[in-house]
């Protein structure tokens, strides 16, 4: 097993990601790649590879950006090394049995070191121009009352407030006539 560089930058965007997600905000990769002083498109083949691993979603519009996709707990360290890192042939080396035998006891170190364990020993700070956004990620569990008052504003009928374009309020000028 490499801990390569890319495994360093990815986990230090995940616990960007991660800081941001508790709080219920998604982190745009730009202000990502400024806060890490990292290249715009190398954070792009970085967030690739958390994405197709599961790791990380997106959300588009304005206050859009990036979340995890999972729990803070249920990432390990070992998930970001296997989303990121090469694993290189240790077959023919004399010594293979010896660094097969330290990767199998760091791939299993790993795994018991998570996300949450690591942002609860890190300060990041919130991105201040998220925090005017009035858009938030919802949490993945709504309580009963929030879902029946979506319910029911779904279910209202609205009133057609006017024609919605300028054929059509031509055609209604028309008929009013």
């Amino acid at each position: 097993m490499r801990i390569t560089t890319k495994c360093k930058i990815a986990t230090d965007a995940l616990l960007e990601i991660a800081a941001h997600t508790e709080k219920g905000y998604a982190i745009s990769l730009p202000i990502v790649s400024k806060r890490l002083a990292v290249s715009h498109s190398y954070l792009e083949l970085i967030f690739s590879s958390l994405k197709a691993a599961g790791l990380i979603r997106s959300h588009r519009g304005p206050g859009g950006g990036y979340s995890l996709a999972k729990e803070l707990g249920a990432i390990s360290v070992k998930d970001i090394v296997d989303a990121t890192g090469e694993s290189p042939s240790l077959e023919g080396d004399p010594s293979a049995q010896l660094w097969v035998n330290l990767d199998a006891h760091m791939q299993k170190q790993m795994a018991q070191i998570t996300l949450s364990h690591l942002l609860a020993r890190t300060a990041i700070p919130i991105e201040p121009s998220l925090t005017r956004l009035h858009l938030r990620l919802e949490k993945a569990s709504k309580s009963k009352a929030t879902k029946a008052s979506a319910e029911k504003r779904s279910n209202k009928i609205r009133k057609p407030t006017g024609p919605n374009s300028v054929f059509s309020f031509g055609k209604y000028l028309l008929h009013k006539q």
